[in-house]
């Protein structure tokens, strides 16, 4: 299609005052959701005209959003539902007018994020004063300085009476008899209420986050027994999110160390360390250098197993924490014990790193501390030993800084919530994206087009529910998955299959919840449209559904394509299991396998698998020996 030359005859069948068929056109040329022209404006200007012409003034709202022209999007929104509005007055920044609209329409999510997004917006334009204690600035939500710790006072006149109004939301949400059966969100929605009480200096936040904390530990281990453990990973973020709001170092804690123990067991090595980072800069920063030490410790042995480089580096740092953690406790009076057992595992930590000189200045402090006679001059003797001992000058290699930036954590606590709400309407998915510019346009496009097609009624048949589904893939955003999962459960097999080639192009590890349904069902299309998608997942977070779905099925073809999924993976833990499949499984999954190690993306894979060479024998040795010819990494 020329759509030039159609949109050219759409304009003109718009002056002649045949909206029908202009409007047809329009919309398949605003179906080109790649064009790059700017005339691609004009022509959803056009498509909006003919549109009202033709009555249907809520679909030429919701384009005149995309243009971002609110004030006209409102005016033809007079007598649409309450969330229509809401929507726009939302992307405009006007949260408190929708707001209103949203608890009026009984959208009590919306209704008490919008609200505190209103409170959070007055916070930042006049009422966000530096802490003063150390003068840093904290985001609207903080209730403590992200400087230096203190509590900060709440938010007064500007900022109350918004969050006042969202905790009133909060509050009845949590009335509401459908989370009994919903403890995953009945925790998010003590989350919320507990921060904005505390926001107002509401004492009782505390009691609700104490809630909030019980809630989510029962639903992380509930998510864990399933195997879902993407969505215990979502408990435990919120955990060190409730940690850092309130200030308790015990749920900051218990956050990120089981968020670092799901992300080891998906052997997401960087990732792991990224959180190790993190946590360690929240330690430090409120002075538990015992458990900084502890993890500093932790992450040394951990790229000791992964065979990481920064092994030295992170046992330095343990090392100096150490010493840190023995000063806190003679400066603060916390008992001679205490400081010389933390100066002992510093010179265990100078000992791994063959650092003498540290190792002579810890016992020295250790003979400086109020212990007997006899252990200070045992102190004093050893630190003599290694006067003039060489300091090790090279240092090592340590964690780049481009990947320690500090980790920007999504905010689960409000997007799940909005899930639950919305309950997988694909119209409520669509519908805010295409107002919402940071997402790309193409996406934005793509979704416009999708809810152009719901309120034309397309979803009202199989068929068209079908296409709706395949369009919802095309958005490649997260959300899309909660309609995905609804529309699998509750339609049929024509539904169904759109369902899965819909995952094709939906790289989440949740993917694979609905993936697995479609790759279990007793109609042949849509496990094969489920198969087709298990071909096409193949990025990093994709490893450990993948290795759990070849272990777990007794299918050929399920084995074969996870199979094929997971040697695309360019991954050293991939390359890894590629090695295993070649050791210990008939073919075809072993031939497979070889082809897929001979055509290895990751080289890191070669001078390992040249090592598993010269270790094996038999037949495991000769294919190896083929695959590393074929690669060309054996001369």
């Amino acid at each position: 299609m020329d759509v030039y030359a159609t949109a050219r005859q759409a304009a003109s069948l718009l002056e002649r005052g045949r909206f029908v068929e202009a409007a047809g056109l329009y919309r398949s040329v605003v179906g080109s959701a790649h064009t790059a022209d700017l005339a691609y404006d004009d022509w959803l200007s056009g498509l909006a005209t003919a549109l009202v012409s033709l009555g249907k003034r809520r679909a030429a709202a919701y384009v005149l959003l995309y243009l971002h022209r609110f004030d006209q999007a409102m005016g033809l929104l007079g007598e649409a539902p309450g969330v229509d509005r809401a929507r726009v007055l939302e992307q405009q920044g006007e949260y408190l007018e929708a707001a209103r609209l949203y608890e009026e329409a009984g959208a009590l999510v919306h209704a008490a994020i919008a609200f505190e997004r209103g409170g959070d917006a007055q916070r930042e334009t006049g009422r966000s004063a530096p802490c003063a204690a150390c003068g840093t600035v904290s985001p609207p939500y903080a209730m403590h300085c992200n400087g230096c710790g203190e509590r900060l006072r709440a938010a007064t006149d500007g900022g109350a009476g918004p969050y006042a109004d969202a905790r009133r939301c909060w509050r009845r949400l949590l009335g509401d008899t459908r989370l009994s059966a919903a403890p995953y969100e009945a925790a998010l929605v003590c989350f919320n209420l507990g921060t904005c009480e505390l926001r107002l200096g509401d004492e009782g936040g505390r009691r609700t986050l104490v809630e909030a904390q019980r809630l989510l530990e029962e639903a992380a281990d509930l998510f864990e027994t399933q195997g879902r453990r993407e969505r215990a990973f979502d408990c435990y973020q919120i955990l060190l999110e409730l940690g850092r709001r309130s200030g308790a170092f015990e749920n900051l804690a218990e956050g990120y160390l089981n968020c670092i123990r799901i992300l080891k067991e998906d052997h997401l090595k960087y990732y792991v360390l990224q959180y190790y980072e993190d946590f360690l800069r929240e330690a430090s920063r409120r002075e538990e250098f015992q458990a900084a030490a502890s993890l500093y410790h932790e992450a040394a042995d951990y790229c000791v197993r992964t065979g990481l480089i920064y092994d030295r580096y992170y046992l330095r740092a343990a090392a100096e924490t150490w010493m840190a953690a023995a000063e806190k406790c003679v400066r603060d009076q916390r008992g001679a014990e205490m400081a010389e057992n933390a100066y002992l595992a510093a010179v265990e930590c100078f000992n791994g790193l063959g650092d003498y000189v540290g190792v002579g200045e810890a016992y020295a402090r250790l003979a400086a501390l109020p212990l007997s006679h006899r252990k200070a001059e045992r102190y004093r003797v050893i630190a003599g030993r290694y006067r003039g001992a060489p300091r090790a000058v090279e240092a090592p290699p340590a964690f780049p800084e481009y990947l320690r930036q500090a980790h920007a954590y999504p905010d689960i606590w409000y997007m799940d919530l909005v899930e639950w709400e919305d309950d997988g309407a694909p119209e409520a998915i669509c519908a805010p994206v295409v107002g919402d510019t940071r997402y790309p346009e193409i996406v934005r496009r793509r979704a416009l087009t999708l809810l152009l097609d719901l309120l034309d009624g397309r979803g009202d048949d199989p068929a068209g529910l079908a296409a709706i589904a395949e369009g919802l893939g095309d958005l490649q955003i997260y959300p899309v998955l909660s309609p995905l999962e609804r529309l699998f459960e509750q339609s049929g097999t024509l539904v169904q299959r759109g369902v899965m080639r819909a995952t094709r192009y939906l790289f989440f590890k949740r993917t694979f919840v609905v993936l697995g349904r479609g790759l279990a069902s007793s109609d042949a299309e849509v496990r094969r449209a489920a198969l087709e998608g298990l071909e096409r997942l193949h990025f990093n977070h994709a490893f450990d559904p993948l290795v759990r779905i070849f272990r777990e099925s007794r299918d050929p073809e399920v084995r074969s394509a996870a199979l094929e999924s997971i040697g695309r993976i360019p991954s050293l833990e991939a390359g890894d299991f590629l090695v295993e499949v070649l050791r210990q499984e008939p073919d075809p999954l072993r031939s497979g396998a070889m082809r897929l190690l001979s055509g290895f993306e990751n080289r890191d894979l070669f001078p390992v698998l040249r090592q598993y060479y010269e270790l094996e024998s038999g037949r495991v040795r000769a294919d190896l020996e083929q695959v590393l010819r074929l690669a060309g990494a054996l001369t």
